[in-house]
């Protein structure tokens, strides 16, 4: 397919840190940016919008980052908006692309052609997946231990929902709950933030990807972290938030003879 979405100014449709990176753990962000490509403008929605939860996972790509870093761990994540197609939602998901999201309208997301609907899949969601793909099957190749692990963040409350939302941090899984029980005795003996249990929405294969595509069905340990919002909104707490997650992850590891 001619590429006719992306033009020559608009990002790549993933950004991939230290793709040799020899640590255990594979770092994976599906919504950790909120650009839209020049030819969308911007979805008929304000930079408020677009700047808030519904077009990308906040701050967790600054966690992500430093994580890659204390790991020397690939760390691959899509600068893309999960309002112009989400990374982490099967393409057939009627959550791949939303025309409304938390009871904001996305005009630019209503009556879209099946040509436009391809565009966003080959030129944004199907590079980034070809990428981690291409990297778990290197390690494969030689042999590496691998933990996939996926990092995103949620917003306190949804207007959706009723209540807030208490837990600090959250771990969610589906068919294999291993390395997330592991992540979660390994956080609880060492914070007092409240901890979730595959909470507020637990994987399935029907409204997510990332773990069921590239961590059950290779047989990879894996989990998906979620960090509430509000406790990551400055450089001091990412940097807290990512030592606790490393510690946690060492452990779990351990714990799991990885």
């Amino acid at each position: 397919m001619v590429h006719q979405l992306l033009k020559a100014d608009d990002p790549a449709p993933f950004v991939s840190l230290r793709p040799n990176g020899p640590s255990q753990f594979v770092f994976v962000s599906e919504h950790a940016g909120n650009d839209i490509p020049s030819d969308l403008g911007s979805l008929g929605l304000s930079s408020a919008d677009i700047n808030d939860h519904i077009g990308l996972d906040l701050h967790i790509c600054q966690v992500g980052k430093i994580l890659s870093e204390a790991f020397d761990a690939p760390y691959i994540y899509q600068p893309y908006s999960r309002l112009v197609i989400d990374c982490n939602r099967p393409p057939a998901s009627p959550q791949s692309i939303l025309s409304i999201a938390d009871k904001r309208d996305v005009p630019g997301n209503l009556n879209l052609s099946d040509k436009e609907l391809a565009e966003r899949r080959f030129e944004i969601f199907e590079p980034f997946h070809k990428h981690i793909t291409e990297i778990l099957d290197h390690r494969s190749s030689k042999n590496m231990p691998t933990v996939f692990v996926t990092l995103h963040s949620f917003t306190p409350a949804m207007q959706k929902e009723n209540g807030d939302r208490p837990w600090h941090v959250t771990l969610q899984y589906s068919r294999d709950d291993r390395f997330s029980k592991a992540m979660i005795t390994a956080l609880g003996s060492q914070t007092t933030s409240t901890i979730g249990d595959n909470v507020p929405y637990p994987v399935n294969d029907d409204t997510h990807y990332g773990i069921p595509v590239h961590g059950e069905k290779r047989g990879l340990h894996h989990t998906m972290i979620e960090i509430r919002q509000d406790v990551i909104t400055n450089a001091t707490d990412q940097k807290i938030w990512a030592k606790i997650l490393k510690t946690a992850l060492i452990s779990a590891a351990k714990q799991l003879d990885t």
